[in-house]
């Protein structure tokens, strides 16, 4: 950010410290806010992803997104909704930052005390009023992972794709192994979402690899999946 000659202001613990502070510099400022979810022109421009999707595999039936501020699980849920309504799409959280999940489940914004997760892509506790709302309508399921199961995605995906993976961009691969049996024989998309993991948080992911004996291997990604 600072190369591209932006004023970095780093606070607070967290992803929703950081936004409410934000929002104060904003009203101190009178500053354009550009929210990170509540944002349709924000969550048309994420959704030209699923639109790519559509226009390569148009019969597509299962599309697995991460959600943390949720934009673009409802480009997803937008653009399936035009194209091809039979396609679902399910979200995933962590299971240590559950806000949207549970909020969910109980068809009303719930905000968590923490968002432990290290996958920072999932680290929020407050649900987005814009993007839930689409979620609550649209959302198929939402599946939670453990850290445990985003670190051995991590892994698998750098093996049998030589991707390297933040910890949110292969939350969807491990919430696909996850609920491996009720997509066994369909086509799924899951989005890798980018890889933005500094070398200390790679190094830790790596270094109990080798208790996963087999799970590296690009036969086993096959069996798994």
């Amino acid at each position: 950010m600072r190369g591209c000659g932006a004023e970095l202001v780093e606070y607070g613990q967290d992803f929703d410290e950081a936004r409410q502070r934000t929002e104060e510099i904003r009203e101190e400022k009178g500053l354009r806010y550009i929210h990170p979810a509540n944002e349709p022109k924000l969550i048309n421009g994420v959704g030209t992803y699923s639109l790519e999707i559509f226009e390569d595999l148009p019969d597509v039936d299962t599309i697995i997104v991460l959600i943390g501020g949720g934009s673009g699980a409802c480009g997803a849920i937008t653009i399936a909704c035009t194209l091809n309504s039979n396609t679902r799409v399910i979200g995933v959280q962590a299971e240590r930052a559950p806000s949207v999940y549970l909020s969910w489940r109980d068809g009303r914004i719930i905000e968590t005390e923490h968002a432990d997760t290290f996958a920072d892509g999932l680290a929020t506790r407050v649900p987005f009023e814009m993007t839930f709302n689409i979620i609550r309508k649209g959302i198929s399921d939402i599946v939670t992972v453990s850290e445990e199961e985003i670190k051995s995605s991590i892994r698998l995906l750098l093996e049998t794709t030589h991707n390297l993976a933040e910890g949110a961009g292969a939350a969807p691969l491990a919430a696909g192994l996850k609920i491996r049996d009720q997509l066994r024989g369909k086509k799924v998309v899951m989005i890798l979402s980018g890889g933005n993991i500094d070398l200390a948080t790679l190094r830790w992911v790596l270094t109990d690899a080798g208790e996963h004996n087999g799970e590296l291997s690009h036969g086993n990604l096959s069996k798994r999946c």
